[in-house]
C-alpha cells in the first residue's frame, strides 16, 4: 500500500503595493469613521471630505471605493467584526465553559459596546436593511449573520444541556409558525434540533436584550433611571427565567451585593 503526500509551498506574503492598498484602505476607513461619529450618522461620510483630511485628492480616492456606498458597506461590515470579537472575547474568558455564564457574558459585552459606540450602534441596527440594498455584494448580510450566530449557538448549545418546556405549533398559532419556519429550518440544519417553540422563544428574548440595549443607547431610559445597567441585568435575569435558567444568573461585580 503506498501512500502520497502533499507538498504544502510556503506562504505567499503580498507585495509593498499590496501592503501599501491595504493600510490605505484601513485609512479610509478609520477617517470615514471619525466623520460618522463625529457627525452623528451615515449622512456625515463625504468621500471628498475623507479624501481632504487623508491629503488625497478625490479621484484618487474612488480607486479605492468605487461609491459611498461601498465605503458605508465596507465601514458597517468591520463594525460588526468589531462587536463580534468583543462578544466573543467575553465568550472565551469564561473558564469553566458554562453555556449560561457565556450566555449572560456575551450579552453584557453587547450592552458595553454598545453604549460606548451609540453612532456605530445606530448604524448597525437602527439603518433600515433596504439602505444596503444596492450593495454590489451580501457582505453586511454576511456579517449580520455572523453576530446574530454567536448568540444562536450559545443558546442551541444551552437547548442541548437544559431543555425547557415549550409552546407547542397549536399554541404559537399558524401565523408565527409560517413566519418562523424557514429560520428554524436554517437552524435545525446548521445548529442542532431545536424545536420551533423554543426558537420563538430565543427569538423573544432578543427582542428584551435588543429592545433594553437600544432604549439606553439612545437615551429613552434616562426619564427613569441614571444608570440603565440594573434593568439590563434585570432584563438579563427575565431571560434566563424564559430558558429556564434563571438559577444560573451571575450578577457583575459592579452590582454584586453582599447578603
Amino acid at each position: 500500500m503506498s501512500s502520497e503526500t502533499t507538498a504544502v509551498g510556503p506562504a505567499v506574503k503580498p507585495t509593498r503595493r499590496e501592503r501599501l492598498r491595504a493600510q490605505t484602505l484601513e485609512e479610509i476607513k478609520s477617517v470615514a469613521r471619525e466623520h460618522l461619529v463625529r457627525g452623528g450618522g451615515p449622512a456625515a461620510i463625504q468621500l471628498r471630505a475623507i479624501a481632504r483630511d487623508l491629503g488625497m485628492t478625490a479621484p484618487a480616492l474612488y480607486r479605492y471605493f468605487p461609491s459611498l456606498d461601498e465605503l458605508v458597506l465596507d465601514l458597517t461590515v468591520d463594525l460588526f467584526d468589531e462587536l463580534i470579537a468583543a462578544m466573543e472575547d467575553a465568550r472565551d474568558a469564561v473558564e469553566d465553559n458554562d453555556v449560561c455564564f457565556q450566555l449572560q457574558q456575551t450579552s453584557r459585552a453587547f450592552r458595553r459596546w454598545s453604549i460606548g459606540h451609540p453612532v456605530e450602534f445606530s448604524l448597525l441596527f437602527a439603518t433600515p436593511p433596504a439602505a444596503f440594498a444596492t450593495a454590489p455584494s451580501n457582505a453586511c448580510e454576511e456579517a449580520s449573520a455572523r453576530f446574530g450566530n454567536v448568540f444562536a449557538l450559545l443558546f442551541a448549545r444551552l437547548w442541548l444541556e437544559f431543555p425547557f418546556e415549550v409552546p407547542s405549533e397549536e399554541e404559537l398559532g399558524p401565523a408565527v409558525v409560517a413566519e418562523l419556519s424557514p429560520y428554524h429550518a436554517w437552524l435545525i440544519e446548521s445548529l442542532q434540533q431545536v424545536p420551533l417553540g423554543a426558537v420563538t422563544i430565543f427569538l423573544e428574548a432578543w427582542i428584551r436584550l435588543y429592545g433594553v440595549v437600544a432604549l439606553e443607547v439612545f437615551g429613552h431610559l434616562s426619564w427613569a433611571m441614571a444608570d440603565g445597567e440594573p434593568m439590563f441585568e434585570r432584563t438579563l435575569q427575565g431571560i434566563g427565567a424564559m430558558f429556564g435558567v434563571a438559577h444560573t444568573y451571575r450578577p457583575p461585580a459592579s452590582l454584586a451585593v453582599a447578603r
